[in-house]
């Protein structure tokens, strides 16, 4: 047995380890898209594992299956990691997972973002939020526990995965339709995404990201009744848009996704590209919409509400529409009162005087693991701050990756039976 101050002892005598490693880790530019340094990414993950004693195994993903899902990147490589370490008692399994690509890190930074820098408990870099310090998080957390002498029970076992940022499907998505994660191999999931050490997330929202193009006919500008306006068709689907919009506003969730005004299903319409010049009839005009499900709601449902829209206006229009489906994530949710929800929440309140559990306004990975491969016990907790995903200067403050280790490994501790 171990005491929890054992465990957070063994925590702060790494913190200068967990930041080193986060900086390294930080330095790896693994932007999505297009999905550059998978690989590089991979072997330093590799070589962290087996330095750990896990039994690694690297997953590449079969290019057909990049084609399906990214076919215009499916030229990049795409790499999966999974470690395991088993226990000398038999115990609960259990699994975390996160991602380590990040998204384009842009211009505009003070700091190199992927030359890491320590600042004012701070390190700052692309991925330092989002979400590669969760990863550090829950690998340290192992590190610390093991440190303490207890000797482990059941399995642990840590992926880090891929393509999260632009859907997760060749990524967790891919672990989980290849069996490396189900209910047979599974009893507790913790997604380390950034929702700070505060709080825990019990699931998300879902979204439907499409293309719809509407066709016309081209005529010069000066006999444009010889043609057909695209633009002007469009220009009726929205309309039907907006008013779609009030309905799904009136849909909404007693859950507690964060902010509270997110609690509403939702359409945006993001993006318009169409004509070729300011004298030619434009034969093409596309639109691209972003549609945002609360729980309760399905993709199949919101898929068949757009095509009712695009057939009414087909109807009022005489032009034809067609849709483009760029990617989709079915929402998800767990029970607050899991198992996996107490025990950290229990452990979080050792840090903090109060704590509410979110939903989160957007997707991520943990469907997979909730949805596909229906596992309940599955949880997001990680460091890093919600707010600092994708942004100019991202950061993540270094006491919250301590604390979050603290919860991660006294929450396994607890989960597996080795805390007094």
């Amino acid at each position: 047995m171990v005491t929890k101050q054992d465990i957070y002892d063994a925590v702060d005598d790494r913190e200068d380890d967990i930041v080193e490693f986060v900086q390294q880790f930080l330095a790896i530019e693994t932007e999505n898209p297009p999905g550059r340094n998978y690989r590089k990414g991979a072997e330093f993950l590799t070589s962290e594992l087996i330095d750990r004693g896990y039994d690694v195994e690297t997953i590449p993903v079969p290019k057909k299956t990049v084609e399906k899902h990214y076919p215009e990147r499916a030229d990049h490589e795409r790499v999966n990691v999974l470690g395991q370490k088993t226990g000398k008692l038999l115990g609960p399994d259990i699994h975390f997972t996160g991602h380590f690509d990040v998204v384009p890190a842009g211009e505009d930074w003070k700091y190199d973002p992927y030359d890491p820098v320590v600042e004012n408990g701070r390190i700052h870099g692309r991925g330092a939020s989002d979400m590669k310090s969760g990863i550090a998080a829950s690998l340290f957390a192992i590190d610390a526990l093991e440190a303490t002498g207890v000797d482990l029970r059941g399995s642990i076992t840590q992926s880090m995965t891929i393509d999260e940022e632009t859907g997760g499907f060749t990524g967790l998505g891919y672990l989980v339709d290849e069996g490396y994660v189900s209910s047979e191999n599974t009893d507790y999931c913790v997604y380390t995404e950034c929702f700070d050490s505060s709080r825990i997330c019990l699931g998300h929202r879902g979204v439907l990201k499409f293309h719809i193009t509407a066709h016309g006919e081209k005529a010069h500008g000066c006999m444009a009744h010889d043609g057909a306006n695209a633009i002007k068709a469009m220009s009726d689907l929205l309309e039907r848009v907006d008013t779609y919009e009030d309905e799904l506003h009136t849909r909404t969730t007693d859950l507690p996704v964060t902010p509270p005004e997110s609690r509403q299903a939702d359409i945006s319409t993001t993006m318009i590209d169409a004509g070729y010049s300011e004298n030619v009839v434009p034969d093409r005009c596309q639109a691209t919409f972003y549609r945002v499900l609360v729980p309760g709601e399905t993709i199949e449902s919101a898929r068949e509400e757009i095509r009712d829209l695009m057939d009414e206006s087909e109807s009022a229009t005489g032009h034809t529409f067609d849709y483009d489906e760029i990617m989709f994530a079915e929402p998800a949710s767990v029970p607050v009162d899991c198992t996996i929800s107490r025990t950290y929440t229990e452990n979080i309140l050792e840090f903090y005087d109060e704590t509410d559990p979110v939903v989160s306004p957007g997707s991520d990975d943990q469907r997979f693991v909730v949805n596909d491969a229906g596992i309940e016990e599955c949880i997001v907790y990680g460091p890093g701050l919600l707010e600092q995903a994708h942004v100019v200067d991202e950061f993540v403050p270094i006491d919250e990756i301590v604390t979050a280790t603290k919860v991660m490994a006294a929450s396994t501790a607890d989960l597996i039976g080795l805390t007094e």
